[in-house]
């Protein structure tokens, strides 16, 4: 059921602008290139000391594989998979402060953020065709986030047959957990991109692209980081999308792609998988008025790109 997936941003040639606003010689930047939760990963320290780099890069790869122990479901052992299994889960400290991250953006984005539609999404990817009335039902009785049970580190869920899939955030929470390894090593200026990018104390050129891989525009960070997420720019061998609304009677989105620029990438993480799941731009609207996203961008499927 692993799904295939297409890539909506990407770095800028010429991109990297230090906190002085000088850009560092190219023998200055030390840059490590992988793959974390599914996604293609890459690390670029600039200014660098070459005598820590070493030991900053180290330390980060150590973190992405903690993250992918923690969160990842194509790792049989991985702790999300333990509590699919098993229903409840002794929450290692990163689990639940993520867990506490999500409670947050499920009640930002009205219930439309919801980690547990893993059994839809489970059945999405196995079926053939559109879910029967029926299936729905019996599915929507296993998804919902007030079903979750935490109580200090014990997670649990309330339904048998519930499952969590982390997907819409994780690869955020990595990039900010890395980005915040690099920092305590002494390299503030930093690029991140593990799925989502952040930007340290320096300036990034990230660009959107569209659906033939245009680009659509650029977004300037520092200190910041962006996340794009498409209904369809993931799919399973069937065909179906991987970002599934917690309510099947829904209406189908009106967007291509949603990018969010936020303070981190897991907050930008999870608001574009939320608001890709809209059919107006009012929670995007919503979002960037009162403070959760610095700035929202909603590529239509008429090929209108909207900026808020």
């Amino acid at each position: 059921m692993k799904p295939s997936r297409r890539r909506f941003l990407t770095i800028m040639a010429g991109c990297a602008m230090s906190a002085s606003g000088s850009s560092p010689a190219q023998s200055e930047v030390s840059v490590w290139r992988g793959r974390a939760l599914g996604a293609e990963a890459e690390i670029r320290l600039f200014g660098a000391d070459k005598t820590k780099t070493g030991q900053a890069i180290a330390a980060a790869r150590d973190t992405v594989l903690r993250m992918e122990r923690l969160f990842s479901l194509y790792q049989p052992r991985s702790a999300l998979n333990a509590l699919n299994a098993n229903g409840f889960l002794e929450m290692p400290p990163e689990f639940a402060r993520l867990m506490s991250l999500v409670d947050k953006i499920h009640r930002q984005t009205d219930g439309l953020f919801d980690p547990t539609v893993q059994p839809l999404m489970v059945a999405q990817a196995r079926a053939d065709g559109e879910l029967s009335a029926t299936d729905k039902k019996a599915l929507a009785e296993k998804v919902g986030w007030a079903k979750v049970q935490r109580q200090s580190a014990h997670l649990s869920f309330a339904v048998p047959g519930m499952a969590m899939t982390l997907n819409g955030i994780a690869q955020g929470f990595a990039t900010d957990r890395v980005s915040e390894v690099l920092n305590a090593h002494g390299f503030a200026p930093h690029l991140v991109h593990i799925g989502e990018y952040r930007a340290g104390e320096q300036s990034a050129q990230i660009g959107i692209a569209g659906q033939q891989g245009e680009l659509l525009d650029s977004i300037q960070l520092f200190n910041s980081a962006v996340a794009t997420s498409a209904p369809l720019g993931t799919r399973f061998e069937n065909g179906n999308g991987h970002i599934v609304n917690p309510d099947l009677t829904k209406t189908i989105p009106s967007w291509r792609s949603v990018s969010v620029k936020a303070k981190t990438a897991a907050e930008a993480d999870g608001l574009s998988t939320a608001i890709a799941l809209t059919a107006s731009p009012e929670l995007a609207k919503q979002a960037v008025e009162i403070g959760l996203a610095q700035a929202i961008w909603l590529e239509v499927t008429t090929g209108e790109l909207l900026r808020f």
